[in-house]
């Protein structure tokens, strides 16, 4: 099966009703593809042409005019029309000699009549032919659908696939995967296979874009690569695509490189489903580090299969999804996201081990970078790990991530978890998800909440949050953003995106109600403080928010 559906300029001149046609200028062009045909006698209307059809005329708009007929025929050209049909006769005895060397000079193919035909029966028998052959190609397409799914059900499916789609387009065919050296079929001598590969290494797009579709890589004038990602869940697993040497690609070709790719994504999709499924041993092993399991480091070691001492850092990460609004969305996550993040971080130069419980992955991650190449590899996973999961299951759904400090031994896997929960607990006060980064918020995680954190945010803000809930005022939020400017009003205006006057009324009004000295150091540490504590606690996920208990005591004014 290959694309002889077209129908081209040659196989038009070997019609019975072009028995009597010469081609007089423009040879060069008659592997030309025609897409349709249409009667047109005037530039003027050449508009209406959406390129490769092939043109019939008498020469009634243009006859021996010479502005008028190059006008006429370099119109045709721009528009990509296919070739242009003239029937010698009153209007144009013969081809003049300028339209013979324009035509030449742009491989147009030009033919004549040098008797009269009837332009109605040329159309209709090759718009005839033309559909016969589609119906015939989307006959092919359909037998090679089925083709491709046999195929994906044996074993070695892909290099079958590959097989069955270089039959199918007849030419060079590929298949690039980031992390494995590329395949092709025919083979290729080893030097063009490097040479290649190294060509895609630095031009194919490390993350597909969101708009999918074919790309286009030019090795020559007359060679380029037609390429297409193949994905799933947004995630980029190879990359199939066909080279071509003096040729386009039409329709036939570019259809049947998207059932390949879609029929591959299934194939590699399940080996991904199938190599998480052979990994139940480390994942009951990662469930045992979480729980503080009693196991020497070299026993770790040799049931994951790590070699070496293990200087390199290991690191824990929580991943918490949540999606708001839906009710009838999908269950969140799915859990088939786990290969997929397994391959991300594969890529990275990471040794993932992962787990999936509820809306929560549980991520342990071993490097071999410094700490500080690590937490740039992290960024870009937690990046594109973010973005996957809102193209999987929506733009509103809220990805959130804490990641521990690193560490050297596995046996403190539940320490690093520790760390990686608090982390994600200030992810909404903290811009960083690093332990290391939260500061102040190390302590706070470990303070009890009702018997010291919440009488403490009472004692300094309790008066402040009353007086917000009743009169649905912002003062709590505007005391946070003035002691975050070093007392500056004019920052905190701007901040707060409200006049200097607005600004004035509303700290006077927190002058009235909090103790007149709070903006001395040692006060205003303790209101920073239970600022961050409240906001803590009313941000946490799946907890109610907190509210001042009203017999608690308020701060003498």
């Amino acid at each position: 099966m290959n694309s002889d559906w077209r129908l081209t300029v040659a196989d038009v001149i070997r019609r019975p009703l072009f028995c009597d046609a010469e081609v007089v200028a423009g040879s060069r062009g008659l592997s030309r593809p025609i897409r349709w045909v249409h009667v047109l006698e005037s530039a003027d209307t050449c508009q209406f042409l959406n390129g490769g059809e092939l043109i019939l005329s008498t020469g009634l708009g243009f006859g021996e005019a010479k502005e008028k007929r190059l006008a006429y025929l370099s119109e045709l050209i721009r528009r990509k029309a296919v070739g242009l049909c003239i029937e010698l006769g009153a209007y144009i005895p013969h081809v003049p000699d300028d339209m013979l060397e324009l035509a030449d000079h742009h491989d147009f193919p030009l033919i004549v009549f040098h008797q009269p035909v009837r332009f109605v029966d040329i159309t209709l028998d090759l718009h005839e032919h033309l559909i016969n052959r589609q119906m015939q190609a989307l006959r092919n397409l359909e037998s090679y659908s089925r083709g491709l799914q046999r195929l994906s059900l044996q074993t070695q499916g892909i290099s079958r696939m590959l097989q069955h789609f270089q039959a199918a387009v007849g030419t060079q065919v590929f298949l690039y995967t980031p992390e494995a050296p590329p395949q092709f079929v025919p083979p290729l001598p080893q030097t063009v296979q490097s040479e290649l590969a190294s060509m895609m290494r630095s031009a194919f797009p490390a993350v597909p874009s969101a708009e999918g579709g074919n790309g286009v890589l030019a090795l020559s004038d007359k060679k380029r690569i037609i390429y297409q990602p193949v994905t799933a869940m947004g995630h980029l697993l190879a990359y199939l695509g066909v080279i071509l040497y003096e040729r386009e690609a039409d329709e036939y070709l570019l259809l049947t490189l998207d059932y390949t790719v879609s029929a591959l994504a299934q194939v590699l999709m399940r080996r991904m489903f199938a190599e998480e499924q052979a990994l139940a041993t480390e994942n009951r092993l990662f469930d045992d580090l979480i729980i503080n399991r009693s196991l020497t480091e070299e026993q770790i070691r040799a049931l994951l299969g790590l070699a070496g001492t293990g200087k390199a850092p290991v690191y824990i990460l929580l991943m918490s999804l949540r999606r708001d609004g839906d009710e009838h969305a999908a269950p969140l996550p799915p859990h088939e996201l786990t290969g997929v993040f397994r391959s991300l971080l594969s890529r990275l130069g990471f040794r993932p081990f992962i787990r999936c419980k509820g809306s929560r992955f549980y991520l342990l991650v071993i490097g071999p970078y410094k700490a500080a190449d690590a937490r740039r590899s992290l960024d870009k996973a937690m990046a594109e790990m973010k973005r996957i999961c809102r193209q999987v299951m929506g733009a509103d759904t809220d990805v959130l991530f804490g990641v521990s400090r690193p560490g050297t031994r596995l046996g403190e896997a539940g320490r690093h978890l520790t760390e990686a929960e608090q982390a994600l607990a200030f992810q909404h006060d903290s811009p960083s998800p690093y332990f290391a980064d939260l500061g102040l918020f190390r302590l706070l995680f470990h303070v009890p909440h009702e018997s010291v954190l919440k009488p403490f945010i009472n004692d300094y803000l309790g008066a402040l949050i009353d007086y917000d809930e009743k009169h649905g005022t912002q003062l709590v939020h505007t005391l946070r953003v003035y002691l975050d400017s070093n007392l500056s009003k004019q920052e905190t205006a701007t901040k707060l995106y409200i006049h200097r006057q607005t600004l004035y009324h509303r700290l006077e009004k927190i002058e009235e109600i909090l103790p007149p000295d709070y903006a001395h150091p040692h006060h205003r540490l303790c209101l920073e403080i239970a600022l961050r504590a409240y906001e803590w606690l009313n941000h946490r996920p799946a907890a109610a928010p907190f509210r001042p208990d009203e017999q608690t005591a308020r701060p003498s004014r």
